[in-house]
């Protein structure tokens, strides 16, 4: 996976979305083909796609403007019909229509009084699907936005800073409920967007979250930075067309894989019987100790491996002859520093990332 950085100097979203599409443009037209081909082979029914990624920009447009003029931009910039940028954009909803939808991704987030939060993802997708990837720059109402997004899409994992306010984190995994499918709303990585661009501290965060118009499910883990008027917080926002649960840490420690610990949502679990998330979970918490003791993105990822390294649960690797439906590997390992509106990465899983491979945006 090739990954490109991109630093957006326009204020304006229409302005912002067009620089980004046009830098972009080959390979957002590229990933739309591949999404294309993809929903067909992972069995979305006929022409379902496309009414989904129709139906969504209304929604849109009402609950998201500024968001939703970044896309208009976007799909301006790379020379696609909005419609098809949409396919990229919902391609969470889209793909709740799966026979077989994807269940992969971990992530874990420690936080001790008087330091920074320390957080690490895997984000673990099918490859055939991301030959490149952008990581985001922009300058969004006063503030620093910074996010890795699919080329094309408005984000997926990232951090935001303005003057006067903590610094804001957001993760991301998808989930699977009940009750997807059942209305057609706001794409999950747009709601994922304007917390990064809207909310100063976790509390706004939720409260834009619960006024989203949903038609499929994800976790959002946000973190905000430490403040002078109280510490580092996290809390992973459980998102499904039926509501929205807030996950908050035990003992400063909070993790989450792909599969609801709302109590509530719960009972409208929709994973696949045959999805890690269980063991990926369970593997997390084992790790507990060395997770919370760890200062920086290098250690994360080594605690999160723990004595297994590359064997562990959360280093995702695809069998050399699997079908495109089992296809799934770890892509990408990011670990938000809020307090500097940064991320460290790795294009790959975590037992590869070292002090040696490391980078960090920006």
């Amino acid at each position: 996976m090739r990954v490109i950085e991109l630093r957006l100097t326009d204020a304006s979203p229409q302005s912002r979305g067009e620089a980004y599409g046009t830098s972009v443009a080959v390979h957002v037209r590229d990933v739309i083909e591949r999404y294309r081909q993809a929903y067909a082979t992972l069995g979305v029914p006929a022409g379902v796609a496309e009414e989904i990624a129709a139906a969504s920009i209304a929604p849109t447009r009402v609950w998201a403007p500024e968001q939703a003029a970044e896309l208009d931009g976007i799909a301006a910039g790379a020379g696609v019909p909005l419609l098809d940028l949409m396919l990229l954009n919902a391609r969470t909803e889209i793909l709740s229509h799966a026979p077989a939808p994807p269940t992969e991704c971990s992530t874990v987030v420690a936080l001790h009084p008087g330091r920074h939060p320390q957080t690490l993802q895997t984000w673990d997708w099918n490859g055939d699907l991301v030959p490149t990837a952008v990581l985001l720059e922009g300058l969004v109402g006063g503030r620093v936005v910074r996010t890795f997004a699919e080329a094309g899409m408005l984000g997926k994992i990232g951090v935001a800073r303005q003057p006067g306010s903590p610094g804001l984190g957001v993760h991301f995994n998808i989930l699977h409920h009940r009750s997807d499918r059942s209305a057609v709303g706001v794409p999950v990585h747009v709601v994922m967007r304007r917390i990064l661009d809207e909310a100063r501290d976790l509390d706004e965060a939720i409260a834009i979250a619960r006024s989203a118009p949903l038609g499929a499910s994800t976790v959002l883990t946000v973190i905000e930075g430490e403040s002078e008027r109280r510490h580092a917080r996290a809390a992973s926002l459980e998102l499904s067309p039926a509501g929205v649960g807030v996950v908050e840490p035990d003992g400063g420690f909070l993790a989450h894989t792909n599969h609801y610990l709302d109590p509530a949502l719960a009972e409208g679990e929709a994973a696949r019987a045959s999805s890690t998330t269980w063991r990926r979970l369970l593997h997390t918490l084992v790790q507990r100790e060395p997770i919370m003791a760890a200062t920086d993105a290098v250690a994360m990822a080594g605690a999160m491996c723990g004595s297994a390294g590359a064997d562990a649960p959360v280093c995702v690797v695809a069998a050399p002859d699997a079908a495109f439906a089992e296809r799934w590997s770890t892509l990408l390992t990011a670990s938000l520093d809020v307090e500097a509106a940064a991320i460290d990465w790795f294009a790959g899983p975590p037992s590869g990332l070292t002090a040696a491979t490391v980078r960090r945006f920006p």
